[in-house]
């Protein structure tokens, strides 16, 4: 399957932009293997979907990894641009959030967990995407890994208060009433809101 894969699909796949290191690949391979391993899926449809996408995840790669693997071998180590780097990295950041909430708008609900894990993988202190995250395990009973983004996200609030961090807005009908409602617990906080922000986009 791999052979049938372009270079440029592989790359997509992934997660990641062109020219992406072996570690930066090795890396957004196992978030996505972690995220669609057939055993984590219960219901047969959704255990059959991820044995596909798996197996397409695979295909990419080995197809990436033969593919840089071969350019290292023939090529001298360039000098990192970095500031285009860190440009391109918060660009693609950008994307990925912006699909993750485009599926929480279809109800798709592990792609859009992927979508943001991708997000934070290219930027770490992207506030937003943790948030969102958060909310859409608690949607899918996740509650650990819910309470785990949202209380990351509360850290980075907290430390980074005071700088320029402008990450891209959530749709106007995401509220963040867990950060204001004092008298219920957090958990409840997010549950109400995140209730809340899919029957807004249902109606």
């Amino acid at each position: 399957m791999s052979n049938r894969i372009d270079i440029d699909r592989a790359y997509e796949i992934l997660g990641l932009t062109t020219g992406a290191s072996q570690e930066e690949i090795k890396r957004a391979y196992r978030q996505l293997i972690r995220i669609w391993h057939p055993d984590s899926f219960t219901d047969p449809g959704k255990k059959l979907e991820a044995e596909e996408k798996t197996k397409i995840i695979n295909a990419a790669y080995k197809k990436l990894k033969s593919e840089v693997s071969s350019q290292t071998s023939q090529t001298a180590p360039r000098k990192p641009r970095t500031s285009v780097n860190v440009q391109s990295t918060v660009s693609s950041a950008e994307r990925f959030y912006q699909s993750g909430v485009e599926n929480v708008q279809l109800n798709q609900y592990e792609d859009a967990i992927a979508d943001f894990t991708q997000a934070i993988r290219l930027n770490p202190y992207y506030i937003e995407a943790y948030k969102y995250r958060g909310l859409v395990c608690s949607q899918l009973g996740l509650e650990l890994r819910a309470t785990a983004d949202l209380t990351k996200a509360a850290e980075l609030e907290w430390r980074l208060r005071g700088k320029s961090t402008k990450p891209p807005a959530p749709p106007p009908s995401y509220r963040y009433s867990y950060y204001r409602q004092k008298p219920k617990p957090f958990y409840q906080r997010v549950c109400h809101a995140f209730k809340s922000f899919l029957r807004i986009n249902k109606d």
